[in-house]
């Protein structure tokens, strides 16, 4: 299965992006009540950088194709394109090639959600977090699910 380039998925539609609420910074908990049943607003967060995604309900909403990852900081799951809730929330030494992997994704959300906030954990040093063990290195590794 080929995994797409999160350049492709961007149309030359270049609207502007909505005004949304601020929320400054917050932490993992307050992100986690923007999930996807939140009938006023659902975030998300890609190396701490806060984006509302709520204007996507396709997506993130309820029923939404990526709807495990509204309220929750999707950095490490989505270097290794996973869509299991198991990968959310995990702040971990990352490989480079995975922060290069999630980092591509940056411009694609930058361009099409509006940052609202930034998520607290970010403001640590990720070389001080723990890596992942050797058993959940070889689940994170094993396949591609996106």
């Amino acid at each position: 299965m080929s995994i797409p380039n999160p350049a492709s998925l961007l149309s030359g539609n270049k609207e502007p992006l909505p005004e949304v609420e601020q929320i400054g910074t917050i932490t993992v908990e307050t992100l986690n009540q923007y999930h996807c049943t939140n009938p006023d607003r659902r975030l998300i967060s890609l190396f701490g950088v806060v984006y509302d995604v709520t204007s996507s309900l396709k997506s993130y909403g309820p029923d939404g194709a990526y709807k495990e990852y509204a309220g929750h900081d999707i950095t490490l799951a989505l270097s290794k394109h996973k869509t299991d809730e198991k990968w959310l929330d995990i702040f971990v030494k990352m490989e480079e090639k995975w922060i290069k992997d999630a980092k591509g994704w940056s411009g694609y959300f930058d361009a099409k959600y509006p940052v609202c906030g930034k998520l607290d954990r970010w403001d640590e040093d990720p070389e001080q977090w723990p890596e992942l063990t050797k058993e959940e290195l070889e689940a994170f590794e094993k396949c591609v699910i996106m």
